[in-house]
């Protein structure tokens, strides 16, 4: 028994040798540039929409100072107008303040005079009534127009103060916009930066995975090598230390009519194998009962042809010939 003692060793062994996959260094890394990008990406959207409101806010301020530098513009217009329409009322006035007082000092110069001008007596005092509702008439109008002049100055005031805080307005909106602008271009330039170091740490993951699957396939290779040759030796040391045992007559009939004498041979649905057309558990159970352990899982067709004859001849001694009931080579 020592032979399979020796073979078991070997077996378990061959069984111990296991290289594990390990994980990548740079599997942390790329994790958490990953998260920093991510924040990264989020943070900038949200700069980027509060420049946009930022953006909008200005232009809204923009139309504003706009709207009453317009107000301003037409007021100041009207007022233009205004003083010229004052002026010309005024220059009439005075022109018909002369008139009257010209017209007034000729009816009432003398009467030595009055009786040269008696014919226009009458035309000279209707001129003179005409000037005296005119001059009334461009007074109320002049009053009238001094009224609208300090109406428009006092909404050119009130223009002008709104113009001023919507200007400080637009100020103040402008500083916001353009540090909501300088925000999101100092986050895109950190975003290039992680997205830089993200792709490296990638890259060295990857170099890293590759090679420790290049280092696990090697092991691997080197592993089945390893116990195909400890195989190989075990096979060889118990085929060695193993000697053949002669067969009865039954048991090479057997053999000739289940496979031709082929000791590689398997059945065509792979249920039976060998020389003696074994199933797996028929072969087990005889392995068991003669005491090779070292045989139980072993497909019977890539045993030695010494091990299936030891296997055929325990067998039979323990169950004769019922395992191949029904083979020609039955006597019953």
């Amino acid at each position: 028994m020592k032979f399979v003692l020796a073979l078991s060793a070997l077996l378990i062994t061959s069984a111990t040798l296991f290289v594990p996959f390990g994980q990548p260094a740079g599997a942390d890394q790329v994790s958490s540039l990953q998260a920093q990008a991510k924040l990264i990406a989020q943070e900038l959207v949200q700069e980027q929409l509060q420049a946009g409101a930022y953006q909008q806010q200005y232009s809204v301020a923009s139309d504003r100072v706009a709207s009453d530098q317009r107000g301003i513009s037409a007021t100041q217009q009207q007022i233009r107008l205004d003083r010229r329409a004052i002026a010309t009322r005024s220059a009439s006035i005075r022109r018909l303040a002369i008139r009257s007082y010209v017209l007034a000092g000729s009816v009432s110069s003398s009467s030595g005079e009055a009786s040269l001008f008696a014919q226009n007596v009458q035309k000279l005092q209707s001129a003179n009534e005409y000037a005296t509702i005119s001059i009334g008439d461009l007074n109320l109008a002049l009053a009238q127009l001094h009224t609208a002049q300090r109406a428009v100055q006092a909404q050119q005031a009130v223009l002008l103060q709104q113009q001023s805080q919507d200007q400080a307005e637009q100020s103040h909106q402008a500083q916001y916009l353009a540090q909501a602008t300088a925000t999101a271009s100092r986050m895109q330039v950190v975003q290039a930066k992680v997205t830089g170091q993200l792709v490296a740490a990638v890259a060295q993951q990857n170099a890293a995975q590759a090679a420790a699957a290049a280092a696990a396939v090697a092991a691997a290779q080197r592993v089945a090598a390893q116990q195909a040759s400890t195989h190989k030796a075990a096979v060889a040391y118990v085929s060695s230390n193993t000697s053949d045992p002669a067969l009865n007559p039954f048991l090479q009939c057997v053999r000739q009519a289940e496979s031709g004498g082929n000791y590689a041979a398997v059945s065509p649905n792979g249920e039976y194998m060998g020389a003696f057309q074994f199933s797996q558990p028929t072969w087990d159970y005889a392995a068991q009962a003669a005491g090779r352990p070292d045989l139980v899982g072993v497909p019977p067709n890539v045993a030695s042809r010494a091990d299936q004859d030891t296997m055929a001849v325990a067998l039979y001694s323990l169950d004769g010939e019922r395992p191949w009931l029904g083979d020609r080579c039955t006597t019953a």
